[in-house]
């Protein structure tokens, strides 16, 4: 009698392990290759953010990445505030690859400090001490060839 209960207690947590083990392998394979970390995905699932990928700028939402980055972009992630997150001012992130010889456009302007894009979570290098321009409404940073990217309701705050 007692091997019986044993083996189904074992039985149940075997079970309740799996299903929550399959549960956790969906979620990642769910959640955009930009979304890293564990609060990350609790912020995703939470809807205070939304995080999308595309192969390519031209892939991207609209209004989403600076439209000039629609041809040289690649591999992009971009972060908006969720619906969790109130009411929506704008702010978006975005990271991508440049294309080789990339130019940025010649009508932006240098700022003395990039500021702090809104905070989306996931990886974002600090970027204190590195040349950021303003390029049409986004501040601008390149770094070894990989652009970051943020506007909002006061980009150079």
């Amino acid at each position: 009698m007692a091997g019986t209960v044993a083996k189904r207690v074992l039985g149940t947590v075997a079970g309740t392990v799996a299903v929550t083990a399959a549960a956790v392998a969906g979620l990642l394979v769910t959640m955009p290759a930009g979304v890293h970390g564990f609060g990350a995905m609790v912020a995703e699932l939470q809807g205070h953010t939304d995080t999308r990928d595309a192969a390519t700028a031209a892939l991207a939402p609209k209004g989403a990445v600076p439209y000039w980055t629609r041809a040289v972009g690649a591999d992009v992630t971009v972060v908006r505030p969720g619906e969790a997150y109130g009411a929506h001012d704008g702010s978006v992130r975005a990271d991508m690859a440049l294309a080789p010889d990339t130019h940025l456009p010649a009508t932006c302007t240098p700022l003395p400090q990039p500021g702090m894009p809104w905070d989306g979570g996931g990886p974002w290098p600090d970027l204190t001490g590195e040349q950021a321009l303003l390029c049409e409404g986004w501040v601008t940073v390149v770094v070894d060839g990989h652009l970051y990217t943020w506007t909002g309701p006061d980009p150079q705050a």
